[in-house]
This record gives structure tokens, sequence and C-alpha cells, in this order.
């Protein structure tokens, strides 16, 4: 069995066909789907961040395996490694907003949208924003929530309002191994309670110390930095091992206020590095992870429709974030989540387990619940295939079919042709279309000889089937749609009925594979490239 270091090896052994694979993939790239023009008011928004190679990265010959498409698209090729050769398959996953390398933190901040909460905070209570930042060890997330307190430290009081100003003041601790300390206290580090009471979170123990200036906010900044808890670990040096957790609290003249939270939180790792830390390490990764997994629960709860009950119970770090995952009447809530990436062909696994776990934030209603049981991934370029046009359907064929490639001036013989056209077609008339000459093409030279047809007229039959099976599910969802018109809405416009076409499609729901793989077989050699090079 292939291991973790056997999958680096090969992928480094193979950089030039992979990055030529890269290369054919970037041909087909298609304009994302666009956002909704109140996507910024969703409950709850993804971004992706790529940090740049690093020179551990570059001195041990790591190149990088992810390509951005602004302004919203994220474009990764999975390397895996198996005992009959590798295999390079390219991933495609959608955000509300993607940053590469290049990107700057003002720029970050900027499409975050921070400076219009922070307004909105200041003046009218109710509202509780929060920004999180995922990903795995050593991908940038203390970097860039460090930059986004910096710029919040300056919004805060530009944008205060010069009558009726709200009190201000801040909070600062850190969750690690499953409990509590206070960044802010004298001494340091003062244990915190966080307890669940008539469906409110409390924390007995946390200092909430006042603000009346930037320099007070810089400087209580500045300590709960210095005084959280970083260990070396196998990815990092300097790793943050805890939670953290900083709140802005806005309190106005009436007695209500609202709340800006930042969390960035401990690096997610994986068990077979987890291992290779000392035992206190181990136990803080096990904490850590099953805090990760109750948050996803939370969020993905928070965007279902039919299931009310959020267990924020869960964890320590679930309870904290409460007020982000609920929504009242008196109250409203925004989580941002900003995953933070490694392109690097080192991380590839723990960047694919990233974007596996924020693609679910993507969808709402019970979607949302569904699609994160069987780890949907991001969005594929080709949503809705009952509106492809001539060429999208083409080249369709052309990438998941290709051994029909040969009679495709059969199936779609001019530009109104589409594959929907063929959608209603029984076996036997698909059959006979495949089979019968297009104008102009000579009877005397068959496109296809006898194990091609074979193949062709097995392939119809189980093409047949799914279609029959997917039909009869689109005119369910209709009808559930009709029923329920606001259940049945998705993200960036994309519906159940979009999923079911894509399972036609041939796509891998579980991994959003874009139709662009290459294979490399034991002895080294390509054994199937998608496209050649142009």
């Amino acid at each position: 069995m292939a291991t973790l270091q056997d999958s680096l090896a090969n992928a480094l052994k193979n950089k030039t066909v992979i990055q030529a694979h890269m290369r054919q993939h970037q041909k087909c790239w298609e304009a994302p789907p666009e956002l909704e023009s109140d996507a910024s008011s969703h409950p709850i928004q993804v971004f992706v961040r790529v940090r740049p190679l690093l020179e551990r990265d570059i001195g041990s010959g790591a190149f990088s395996l992810v390509m951005v498409q602004p302004p919203r698209t994220v474009h990764f090729t999975h390397p895996t490694n198996r005992w009959t050769g590798g295999c390079f398959a390219t991933k495609t996953y959608d955000a509300d907003g993607v940053f590469d390398e290049e990107t700057t933190n003002d720029t970050v901040y900027g499409r975050l949208g921070l400076q219009e909460m922070i307004g909105q905070a200041l003046s009218e209570p109710g509202h509780e924003f929060c920004v999180m930042a995922y990903g795995q060890t050593g991908t940038g997330k203390t970097y860039t929530t460090t930059a986004i307190e910096e710029s919040l430290t300056a919004d805060v009081f530009s944008l205060m309002p010069e009558e009726n100003a709200p009190k201000l003041s801040l909070t600062a601790f850190e969750i690690r191994g499953g409990k509590a300390y206070d960044l802010l206290s004298e001494p340091s580090h003062n244990p915190v309670q966080i307890t669940a009471a008539n469906g409110s979170s409390t924390y007995p123990g946390l200092g909430k110390h006042s603000i009346s200036t930037q320099e007070d906010l810089v400087s209580l900044l500045g300590k709960a930095k210095e005084l959280r808890m970083t260990r070396s670990t196998v990815k990092n040096d300097t790793s943050s091992r805890s939670h953290c957790i900083v709140t802005l609290h806005v309190e106005h003249t009436s007695g209500d206020g609202s709340d800006i939270i930042i969390v960035d939180l401990a690096g997610s790792e994986r068990s077979s590095y987890a291992t290779k830390n000392d035992p206190e390490r181990v136990k803080e990764s096990i904490e850590t992870n099953k805090g990760l997994a109750a948050l996803k629960d939370c969020i993905r709860a928070r965007l279902s429709t039919s299931n009310q009950h959020i267990p924020w119970r869960s964890s320590k770090l679930t309870m904290v974030l409460r007020g982000a995952f609920e929504q009242s009447p008196a109250r409203s809530s925004k989580l941002i989540v900003l995953a933070c990436i490694s392109p690097s062909v080192i991380d590839s696994e723990d960047t694919m387990g990233t974007l596996k776990y924020i693609t679910p934030f993507q969808l709402t209603g019970d979607a949302a619940l569904e699609a994160s049981k069987h780890h949907t991934g991001g969005s594929s370029r080709l949503d809705h295939a009952s509106e492809w046009g001539h060429d999208e359907s083409v080249a369709f064929i052309k990438r998941q079919l290709p051994k029909f490639t040969p009679v495709i001036p059969r199936l779609l013989p001019d530009q109104s042709s589409t594959l929907a056209s063929l959608f209603p077609l029984s076996p036997a008339e698909l059959l006979t279309l495949a089979s019968t000459p297009a104008p102009g093409e000579d009877p005397a030279s068959p496109l296809l000889d006898a194990r091609s047809t074979n193949q062709l007229r097995s392939w119809i039959d189980t093409y047949h089937k799914k279609l029959a099976g997917l039909q009869k599910r689109l005119m369910d969802e209709e009808q559930r749609k009709a029923a329920n018109p606001k259940q049945a809405v998705q993200r960036s416009g994309t519906t159940k009925e979009a999923q079911l076409i894509r399972s036609l499609d041939g796509l891998n729901l579980e991994a959003n594979d874009t139709g662009f793989v290459t294979r490399i077989d034991r002895l080294g050699r390509v054994v199937r490239v998608p496209v050649k090079e142009g």
C-alpha cells in the first residue's frame, strides 16, 4: 500500500508531467457563475487565501499545485500514488472570493467587507460579526488575523459616531486542550470557565477591558498575541497550538450591543503528523480536531432549513461562537470563514482536507447537510448539462467519453445540437444515431470498429438507465420546489437539480473531478494525457 511519502516522492519525480497537466487543464477554464446580487447578505461566506511557497518548500524541490482563477475560483491538482503508478486529477472549487499569493493584507481586508461590518456594529446594536481563519499549521492564519486586527483598530476609531458614541471593551482568551485561559489577565493565563445555561454561554474568570483610545486597543491586541501559546511542530517552528478568540464588545447607550469576533483557529493536523509530536501535542491535536468537527456540524445546521437544532454545546469552541450560528429577530449574525491553504506539493493532503472542510458551507438549505455527508467538493465548471451549448457538449464528450469522440459529428451534427437533445432518445434511437453517417460523411469509411461498436452499445444501455433514474428524481425535485421554493434554492444558483445532473455528467461529486486526469504506470510512462499540448 502506497504511503504519503511514496505519493510525495512520486509527485516530485513527475513534476514536469504534473505541471504540463495543469497547463492543459487551464485551457478549458470557464468563467465561474456570477454571485447573486445579495451574496454579501448571506449568513455565512467562504473565502480562500493561498500562501506563497516557503523556503523549506523550495529547498526540498516542491512546487505549487494550486492555480487561482480570480475572483472566485481555485483549481487544485491532487497527486496520488498506487502500486500501479500515479494519478494526477485537477479539482475545481468556488468561493465568495479567492486570494493568490500576491494578494496584500489590505486587499483581503477590503474584500471581506469588514469595514462595513464595523460601521454597522458602531452605529446600531444587535449584530454579531465573526471572522474565522481555518487551515493547517503554517498556512498564514495568524499572519492574516493579525493584519485584520491592525486594520480594525484604525477603522473602529475613524468610523466612531460623534454623537451617542458607544462604549468599547475587549476580551481575549485561548482554548487549548479543552481548557480556556485569559490572555489579558494579571497574572497571565488565568483559567476561564466556559459554561452553558438558559440557552447562552457564560465565561466566569474572563476579564473585560475598557477601551478609550486607539492606543489602548493596539496595546491589548499586542499583549494577547504575545501571550498566546506557541510550540514547535512538524509543520511549523512557532505553531499556534490553541484557538484564539478576540472579541470587541460595542455597548450602545440603549444598553444593547454588538460584537466583532476574530478567531484564529489552531492548525488542523492529520493524525499522521500529530503522532510525530510529543504526547502532549498529540492530545492537543485530538482536542483541536474534535472542536473543528463540532464547528463544522454547527455551520451545517445553521445553513439547513429543516434542521432547527444547532449543536453548539458540543465543544468549548462552539459554545463560544454560539451567537454566530443563531439568528433571531433581535440579533443578526454573520460568519466569514477564511480558509488558508498551502500550494506546496508537500502539503497536498492537508490542502485537500481544508477544501473539503469548507465546501459544504457553499450551499444553503438541506443540501448543506447532504453535501457534507458526501464531501461534495466545490462547484463543477459544467454545472447544468441541460443548458450547455454545442461547444460545451462537444467538450464534455471529448473529456469524459473519449471513446465516442469519432462519432461526435453524428451525435451533434450542427451548432444547434447539444447534449440535452440526446436525453429523450431511447437506447435504440441513440445507437442508430451513432451508427448513421452524418451528411457529407463517407459511408465506406466506418468510424468505429466492431469492438468499439460493442462498447458503444454497452455504454448506451447504461446511459439510458442513469437518465431514466435522473429524470424521475428531477420530476420529484420539481414537485418539492413547487411546494417549498425557498427550501430548494442553494447558493450561487446551484440547485439539487444541478447536482443530480452533475452525477449523470460523470463528474465525481466527492472529488469534484473536472475530467482532467493524467496517469503514470509502474514504469513511469504517461499512459493518459487528456489534451495534447497546443
